[in-house]
């Protein structure tokens, strides 16, 4: 692939959630949701797309594990459509520690069930 012709997918820096205040305000004022292993935190923004932040406890395992999490996550979201068709800032984490190695089968079938089962006032 040629650099000019760009991705088809990607998770670009426009749909990472930055910044201490937006983070607070999702977390203050976000609604929670929990699928399998993984929790949600949603507000819904004017944006366009969506904004996520991805955080894993240190109680989730050492730095291998949590990192081979959080790649599992954001390879779901950037190959679905989630982050386009949606409107919102969504924080993603997991908090305790799992009881097997998820599959990216796994992680993708709890992130496509929480977009799925969302309101149509987060929708584009």
């Amino acid at each position: 692939m040629h650099r000019t012709q760009g991705k088809r997918y990607g998770f670009s820096k426009k749909h990472r959630l930055t910044g201490k205040n937006d983070i607070n305000l999702l977390f203050q004022k976000g609604k929670f949701k929990s699928c399998g292993f993984l929790k949600f935190r949603y507000l819904s923004q004017t944006r366009g797309y969506t904004r996520v932040v991805i955080s894993i406890s240190k109680r989730v395992g050492k730095a291998p594990v949590r990192n081979r999490l959080k790649r599992l996550i954001r390879e779901t979201l950037r190959t679905s459509d989630f982050l386009r068709n949606r409107t919102m800032d969504c924080a993603i984490f997991i908090t305790r520690p799992l009881q097997k190695k998820p599959s990216l089968e796994s992680v993708q079938k709890y992130v496509s069930r929480f977009f799925l089962d969302l309101p149509d006032e987060y929708k584009t």
